[in-house]
């Protein structure tokens, strides 16, 4: 009788497969993985805009708040006349911030009352009615007037500059980023649908 050939048996982990298959799927997983970009939801053009509009938004707002009172503090530090007034009013809003606070100060020889203007959405605490505090007014324009101390040194960043500056970049980020994706997948899909064509 014929010796019958032994045959070693190779445990599970030896096994390699030859160099053809490993590249066929790693040419599979490449392929999977564009179909897979392919087939995500494409952010919409509206989607898009929106958060564009809503960095132009927010960027107005900021500027809104910053150039005019830095144009402000510049005009009374330049021509400002300084004098004392009475507040007549000092109201505080639902969330306990000054509101708009009333002053009465006299201008040559007539008596100006207006409202103490705001620095970047912001007023100065402390103040309440029947006080006298140091201001200083625009001589052109009576009704631009702040605080001396604000003249001298105004806030850094008040919250709502703050709120809009950090909003700003955010919108703009994202807006950026939706439209990278977009341009992304359309173009996965472009390529999906071309090689779908050379199949057929």
């Amino acid at each position: 009788m014929a010796k019958k050939k032994r045959t070693t048996r190779r445990a599970p982990g030896d096994w390699t497969p030859p160099p053809k298959v490993a590249e066929q799927k790693a040419r599979l997983d490449r392929t999977r993985g564009k179909f897979t970009d392919a087939r995500r939801p494409v952010p919409q053009r509206r989607l898009i805009a929106t958060l564009f509009a809503l960095f132009a938004v927010v960027l107005v707002g900021f500027l809104v708040l910053f150039l005019p009172s830095h144009t402000l503090v510049g005009d009374l530090r330049s021509r400002g006349v300084a004098t004392w007034a009475e507040v007549t009013s000092a109201p505080r809003d639902k969330f306990g911030s000054p509101g708009n606070i009333k002053l009465r100060f006299d201008v040559g020889k007539r008596e100006v009352d207006t409202t103490l203007s705001d620095w970047g959405g912001k007023r100065p605490g402390g103040l309440t009615t029947g006080s006298t505090v140091s201001v200083t007014y625009d001589p052109h324009d009576p009704t631009r007037v702040l605080t001396t101390a604000w003249v001298k040194h105004p806030p850094a960043l008040t919250l709502p500059m703050l709120v809009f500056l950090v909003l700003t970049p955010f919108f703009l980020a994202g807006a950026i980023f939706l439209t990278v994706l977009r341009h992304r997948l359309l173009a996965a899909r472009e390529h999906e649908n071309k090689q779908e064509g050379e199949l057929r």
